[in-house]
């Protein structure tokens, strides 16, 4: 049970596709289901990832639960973002699925939020919940009634939690309890599948930004001060999410060329890595919170130049050990200082890469084989 797959994959699905063919690898069957509110059922494929999907589409809600299911979510999640209506329709959906397809286990992430809760309510079974964005009650944030009920009761009914070691410590902190069988893992990003490059030799620097660019939590402001003492020798691109407002948001004033695309597909956006020669990371400034992108762009073996906005920012725990990393924090005042050092890396490090064997050595925990074989080792036993 994950989000969105259609009309694209989310991050979260393209995580567990990731983990799909190590599961099926070691002998299991895999099903997906997954919410798809308002498409056509005619256009949903039968299969993602290689494996069947069950749709829970708007045509599955019969009048009963288009009336008593808003009701009782109004009692239960006042001023929610109705994840408890969305909850009772996954629940039912995930029964009606296990009348066809007898399944042993339960594997779901959050977010989205309903998807861990529905399956958490499943009677009997085992369930293993990839918690891969932190609750926002342990990350400086502020949670609904209805989510700060239902989590501890969420996570005590799992039989196994696979979290970064990040959250896992911030849920203990916090004071909820983790199942015994829980696995500090990171997101399965380390893989071999990388392609070749296939943009033209070009003698100018490209760098590249790829990810969603909140504006309140990941803000590019520092980087696009530095982007302003750069020359013709760069290239930067934005791709993502919210990316193609960047010029909307921001003035920029640069010598540089600057590219802005929207969200692309996933295999457009590594591509696009491939093609980079400097990966820019911004992290985040809510704490906790490990954008994913950070492993994706340690997975390339390229430069990496990793704005920080926090001394305890969980990238930092990665791109210390990264070989070909400039770690900028956003805290230093001196940007011209920063940006001749930002300058100075990029030019000299332009071409190189980091060992595989290292990558794979150091970054075992983010690979899929490590993660898929840590989540059925705690559900066979």
């Amino acid at each position: 049970m994950t989000g969105p797959l259609y009309p694209q994959p989310g991050n979260n699905a393209n995580l567990i596709g990731k983990l799909i063919p190590r599961f099926l690898a070691a002998g299991h069957e895999v099903h997906l289901l997954s919410a798809a509110t308002g498409a056509e059922e005619s256009k949903l494929p039968a299969e993602c990832f290689g494996v069947p999907v069950h749709w829970v589409t708007d045509r599955r809600r019969d009048w009963r639960r288009r009336l008593i299911y808003p009701a009782i979510s109004k009692v239960a999640d006042p001023n929610g973002f109705s994840d408890a209506l969305q909850a009772q329709i996954l629940l039912r959906e995930l029964k009606t699925v296990r009348n066809s397809f007898l399944f042993d286990a339960v594997i779901s992430t959050s977010e989205p939020y309903p998807m861990a809760i529905a399956a958490s309510q499943l009677d009997g079974g085992r369930k293993a919940l990839y918690m891969m964005d932190p609750p926002a009650c342990v990350s400086n944030g502020t949670e609904t009634v209805y989510r700060n009920r239902t989590l501890p009761r969420m996570l005590k009914n799992q039989t196994a939690v696979i979290t970064t070691p990040f959250i896992s410590d911030a849920l203990i902190v916090n004071g909820y309890r983790l199942p015994d069988k829980s696995i500090p893992v990171g997101f399965p990003m380390i893989t071999d599948h990388m392609p070749p490059r296939m943009a033209p030799a070009d003698d100018r620097i490209h760098l590249l930004y790829c990810g969603w660019l909140y504006s309140d939590i990941r803000s590019p402001k520092y980087f696009l001060d530095i982007l302003s003492r750069l020359d013709e020798r760069f290239v930067v691109t934005f791709m993502g999410r919210e990316c193609e407002k960047l010029t909307d948001r921001f003035t920029i004033h640069t010598k540089a060329e600057v590219i802005a695309l929207p969200n692309q597909p996933y295999d457009v956006a590594l591509q696009a890595m491939a093609d980079a020669d400097i990966m820019i990371n911004i992290g985040n400034s809510v704490p906790v919170h490990m954008p994913s992108k950070t492993l994706e762009y340690i997975n390339t073996g390229k430069p990496i130049v990793n704005f920080y906005k926090m001394d305890d920012c969980p990238t930092l725990y990665y791109t210390n050990r990264y070989p070909l990393c400039l770690n900028l924090s956003e805290q230093d005042a001196d940007v011209d200082a920063t940006a001749r050092r930002f300058i100075d890396f990029c030019v000299k490090n332009k071409g190189k890469t980091v060992e595989r064997s290292y990558i794979e050595r150091e970054f075992e925990d983010c690979t899929p084989q490590y993660i898929a074989q840590k989540i059925i080792d705690n559900l066979e036993n």
